[in-house]
């Protein structure tokens, strides 16, 4: 039964999704999957589904040295050199490629499937590409928007890896039109990928990567420019700007190439957000103008616990671990190595904050809160600083 309750029918989905039983996984309907655009996400699609166990046909299109390199490691199975060869032979089709590169194939992508061929894409916003779909003539694919939420800027081949979308959200974007049957053997095939499939609908799913993607973008462009305008009257900021400064500009380094489609093709639904942005910092000003700031605070802890409360994937914030660790070579491969002797599962292991010749701190995310006091204790007797997330 389906709830009247904005976002219940999000969280049955991936409610009823985390546990499939492997046999069921394994009734796959698809026997030969295209992959256009064997990058980082088309690559890591191909080599989640060999390790699963895929027996069926993996054929890629890209570029020849990308497809060279996707052969040698394993990501396809065939490469081909144009959309005639490869859409028409499969029974999925991935668009894995950047927004304005989707926007131009997938017209001639549905016009080319054969009657019935699922076509989905991986692309970061959903709207206009799921109006081309519906507005194109002659379509014979059915068209099903598809946005893993995960990876990284690195977009190359060199970059895949089959773990990318474990426990990771994978957004689908089905419409009205879209039939149920289709949209439940894309669910199952992300549940091979390793991915939790959730279901929204287009200009939902543009609203929220707006706020949750898109203007923590703009935000860390804004601190850059401006904190560096002010480096020019104190050159002194730049040795002083060290782990808050660099964890929150750290978006800005992406490249406008990578962005410049998803801010094309969502520009409304991101001056919205930006705009009520603006209105929030106006109220944390005033109540800094007051001399008394702890009703912002109070509204910020809350949704920080909100937000650790519901970290994605299986696992949750009492599975994560903070370590001070100090600067010396070979402190990764240390701590890695104690938990791998112990066999407890890595998930995540990041720098928070480094500062040269000091050390810094670690954020180490593990597989369960069992696993989290087992290291605890470990790295503990090993001499290691370290404690639980807050």
């Amino acid at each position: 039964m389906r709830s009247d309750k904005p976002g219940d029918d999000i969280l049955s989905d991936a409610q009823a999704l985390v546990e499939p039983q492997v046999e069921e996984l394994s009734q796959g309907e698809f026997e030969s999957i295209a992959i256009i655009g064997v990058g980082m996400v088309g690559g890591s699609i191909g080599l989640a589904l060999r390790d699963f166990g895929f027996h069926g046909q993996r054929i890629g299109l890209d570029r020849r040295r990308v497809l060279d390199e996707a052969l040698a490691i394993g990501a396809i199975d065939q490469a081909v050199g144009d959309l005639a060869e490869a859409v028409p032979r499969a029974d999925l089709v991935i668009l894995a490629t950047p927004v304005l590169e989707t926007k131009k194939l997938l017209s001639t992508v549905l016009r080319t499937a054969r009657p019935g061929t699922v076509v989905t894409d991986t692309a970061g916003t959903k709207a206009e590409i799921c109006a081309l779909a519906a507005e194109t003539k002659d379509a014979r694919g059915l068209f099903i928007g598809g946005h893993p939420l995960t990876g990284t800027s690195r977009r190359s081949i060199a970059n895949a890896r089959a773990e990318l979308f474990t426990n990771a959200h994978y957004i689908l974007t089905p419409t009205e039109k879209t039939a149920e049957d289709p949209l439940e053997s894309l669910k199952w095939w992300i549940r091979q990928l390793g991915g939790i499939p959730l279901v929204l609908k287009p200009a939902e799913h543009d609203r929220l990567m707006a706020a949750i993607q898109h203007l923590p973008l703009m935000l860390a462009l804004a601190l850059a420019d401006g904190t560096g305008d002010m480096a020019h009257a104190f050159p002194l900021l730049c040795k002083l700007a060290q782990g808050d400064v660099r964890e929150m500009t750290r978006l800005s380094d992406a490249s406008y190439e990578t962005w410049e489609g998803i801010l094309q093709t969502n520009r409304e639904e991101i001056l919205k957000v930006s705009a009520q942005f603006r209105k929030t910092l106006k109220n944390c000003e005033a109540q800094l103008k007051r001399g008394d700031m702890t009703a912002g605070f109070q509204a910020a802890h809350a949704f920080r616990r909100q937000l650790l409360r519901n970290h994605a994937g299986l696992w949750d914030a009492r599975c994560e671990l903070i370590i001070t660790a100090p600067d010396r070579p070979g402190i990764f491969a240390r701590i890695t190595s104690l938990l791998a002797d112990r066999e407890i599962s890595i998930r995540d292991l990041r720098v928070v904050y480094m500062q040269e010749a000091t050390g810094g701190t670690l954020s180490l995310l593990v597989a369960s809160p069992a696993e989290a006091a087992l290291a605890l204790d470990l790295l503990k007797n090993e001499g290691f600083d370290v404690r639980l997330r807050d």
